[in-house]
């Protein structure tokens, strides 16, 4: 199965107002996270949803956000970036899942059948159904991609371990801001909660 880790225009799209927050503190102003978005993980999340697609696989999707509009629900990490991004740039970095902005890019979008998941945590287990969706393919291994690399891409793969899933990192297809936070993210989850493996492997596995 392949999970696709909110993969949303407001964490995809360098003017929203999450990127204009967290670039301000990025010596590149987040330039390395767009192009590696742009050239390597949005054509490899869509490379494996057209494989997966093809053999009739599982796919499913989570988007990230609040579910009132005043983000009140959302936890209170997520609260105080909110906080800090409306005093620096005057917008609330996490939106509400009824804003546009919030749904999966179109480069990948979900086609008919396909479950999205909404969540206003990092992992997926506390704020979703995805365990119950998910009980029957615990032989199977769960293939995580997305965005962004040390936040709910991490949730997503530690709670799936946890329950006891059998975890395929796809490091060339997730990110996050800061390069050197993906490195160590990918190498730790590698070490510990998952299989690192990169989208060409990941085929050849299916293909075997």
């Amino acid at each position: 199965m392949l999970v696709v880790v909110d993969m949303q225009r407001y964490f995809c799209e360098p003017d929203s107002a999450l990127a204009r927050f967290v670039s301000r503190g990025l010596a590149d102003g987040g330039s390395w996270y767009f192009d590696l978005l742009r050239r390597v993980v949005v054509p490899n999340i869509g490379r494996l949803l057209a494989e997966f697609r093809a053999r009739g696989l599982r796919v499913v999707f989570t988007e990230f956000g609040s579910r009132t509009p005043d983000g009140g629900d959302l936890p209170p990490w997520a609260r105080r970036m909110n906080e800090l991004a409306v005093a620096a740039v005057g917008e609330r970095c996490f939106l509400p899942l009824a804003d546009p902005a919030a749904r999966v890019i179109d480069d990948l979008q979900p086609v008919a059948g396909e479950e999205v998941f909404t969540k206003s945590t990092s992992g997926p287990l506390a704020g979703t159904a995805i365990h119950t969706h998910l009980a029957d393919l615990k032989a199977d291994p769960v293939v995580v991609t997305g965005v962004m690399t040390d936040m709910c891409v991490t949730g997503m793969v530690r709670e799936l371990a946890d329950s006891g899933y059998d975890v395929m990192l796809a490091t060339d297809a997730c990110a996050t801001f800061v390069q050197a936070s993906h490195e160590w993210s990918t190498q730790f989850l590698g070490a510990t909660f998952a299989r690192p493996t990169e989208t060409d492997a990941v085929v050849a596995e299916m293909l075997a």
